[in-house]
């Protein structure tokens, strides 16, 4: 589980100023009520053991359930787990979150952030970083990164994911060979929190303009991440290997390859063959064939980000009725589905919230209710006489997504509705095909803020809602203060408003539990996944 990130004082309404610097670690507030949010110590390499020792000689070998070879952060087929596992690798970002020490901001390609009024914020840069191709990282390549051309403009190859990431972003200025100033829209209190989440990775500019177009750039790009892209293989394979002039020292690892292997039993038997050495999304009914083996063991477990269902609301007539999806949710047994597919090993968040947000997080909101008389009450009162409900699936995306698909589909026909199953192949034809009815989706989040999950997936600028699904007046109009409002307790009360609307009055949706990943791997490695279940082999990702 997270540390709980420590509640923050209020600001003064017109007196808020933000730094995060690279030498100190404390949050303080001076005698006239400015708030200062101080990051900490620049995440700086530490020694790593000898990896001969743990048996890698070098090369690391992970088997996953699907890969995209678009390597960009801001490619649209880029933005699911299997992508950003793989991109944390190529990319570094200008702040990271450390979990370790309570969620605080951490310099990475930047030394500090500063703002007065949270809608300027002066970033200064990192010198001595080298691309992976020798080049220097310059103010120039962060203000292409976001800028016009790749982001910013609605024509540009960015454009779509970078509403997402970063809605409220209107200019980057170059101020010096290693100072950018960002421009917001609006007052924007999670902005430093933005750079460091999946779009934030930095591109070599001079690189990006000399490739013939996004794809192909995308297929083999160039960060300052500390490994490089060899080969991108679709179906098959992507292999990286160190970037010898990582600013935060030689990389553990040679090589990474991370190899597609849909299949969760073959995972399993190629870790047990030794073909790899670490392979993802375990589920809990495959643990014994694994810990059997005591050369073996599986880590991992809860993290901040929230598995779910998307209902689709517009191209259907069935699931207009908000009844009917408020039917939907109260049928689910999701303490009783964790207890049997889980053993009990994953946790059911107090709807799309985690303590981890602090002063936002609602401790007195319950968890989802599991009401089925009371979902054929909702049934009746809709007028349902048993039309098909279709719930669309690829099978085991998700750690036993087929399983819970199927006790799902149970508990829902146990209540009077008509649900079927269908398999698709591939995630495209469960987005084309209209109606698109019920799918199954996760929300990651990768920093400690209701911007980082619950407005990116279900807000006005996602892909749920402009491609669709749902839409709500008046959760729009709260997204709007959520995501302006420097005043904590504003932001609260727009953010468990709009959970009601999620929760009982208009649901898109709904939360399962949380997104638990677990891996299999060789027991003589001596690793561990991020808290939001990403890879980090920087330096000192290995421990002794």
């Amino acid at each position: 589980m997270f540390a709980q990130v420590g509640r923050q004082p209020d600001a003064a309404p017109h007196a808020r100023r933000i730094t995060v610097n690279k030498e100190t670690s404390m949050t303080v507030q001076s005698r006239r009520n400015v708030l200062k949010l101080i990051g900490a110590a620049s995440l700086l390499p530490v020694a790593t053991p000898s990896l001969a020792r743990q048996g890698l000689n070098g090369r690391l070998r992970i088997a996953m359930q699907d890969l995209r070879t678009e390597l960009d952060p801001l490619h649209s087929r880029s933005t699911a787990l299997v992508s950003f596992r793989v991109l944390e690798s190529i990319y570094d970002k200008l702040f990271g979150i450390d979990y370790a020490n309570g969620g605080q901001l951490r310099p990475m390609l930047a030394e500090s952030i500063e703002t007065e009024d949270s809608v300027i914020f002066r970033v200064r840069l990192r010198q001595g970083v080298k691309f992976h191709d020798g080049e220097e990282l310059t103010a120039d390549d962060v203000s292409f990164t976001f800028g016009p051309e790749r982001m910013l403009k609605k024509n540009a190859p960015g454009y779509g994911v970078g509403q997402i990431t970063f809605p409220s972003m209107a200019e980057v200025k170059v101020i010096d060979r290693h100072t950018v100033e960002f421009v917001t829209k609006a007052p924007d209190p999670v902005f430093p929190k933005r750079l460091t989440s999946y779009g934030g990775g930095i591109v070599s500019k001079s690189a990006f303009l000399q490739t013939p177009d996004f794809d192909k750039w995308a297929r083999s790009p160039v960060g300052a991440g500390p490994y490089r892209v060899v080969e991108a293989i679709e179906n098959s394979h992507i292999r990286l290997e160190a970037h010898a002039e990582y600013w935060g020292g030689r990389p553990p690892l040679e090589s990474i390859e991370f190899r597609a292997i849909r299949e969760p039993a073959a995972r399993v038997a190629g870790l047990r063959a030794g073909d790899f050495d670490i392979i993802t999304t375990i589920s809990p009914d495959q643990f014994e064939s694994i810990t059997a083996d005591p050369r073996l063991e599986i880590v991992g477990g809860d993290t901040m980000s929230f598995r779910t269902l998307i209902y689709d609301s517009r191209t259907n007539e069935v699931l207009r009725d908000p009844r009917i999806r408020r039917a939907l949710n109260l049928a689910i047994d999701r303490e009783g589905m964790v207890k049997s597919i889980w053993h009990g090993r994953v946790s059911i968040p107090r709807s799309h919230q985690h303590p981890a947000y602090g002063d936002l997080y609602n401790s007195d909101r319950p968890i989802p209710a599991y009401d089925p008389e009371r979902a054929k009450q909702l049934l009746s009162e809709a007028g349902y006489n048993g039309e098909k409900i279709i719930f669309k699936s690829v099978g085991n995306y998700y750690t036993a997504e087929f399983a819970e698909t199927q006790i799902m589909t149970a508990m829902w026909n146990a209540t009077g509705l008509n649900v079927e199953i269908q398999i698709k192949e591939n995630w495209s034809q469960i987005e084309d095909e209209q109606p698109r009815w019920i799918n199954n989706s996760s929300d990651g989040t990768y920093y400690p803020d209701p911007a980082a999950s619950f407005a990116t997936r279900w807000g006005s600028k996602s892909a749920f809602q402009t491609s669709g699904y749902w839409t709500n007046e008046r959760f729009n109009e709260l997204e709007t203060t959520l995501l302006t409002a420097l005043d904590p307790s504003e932001r609260r009360l727009a953010y468990q408003e709009m959970l009601d609307i999620f929760d009982q009055i208009d649901p898109p949706g709904t939360v399962l539990h949380s997104l638990a990943e677990f891996f299999g791997k060789r027991s003589d490695i001596t690793w561990a996944p991020t808290p939001t279940g990403l890879l980090n082999f920087r330096p000192g990702a290995f421990k002794a």
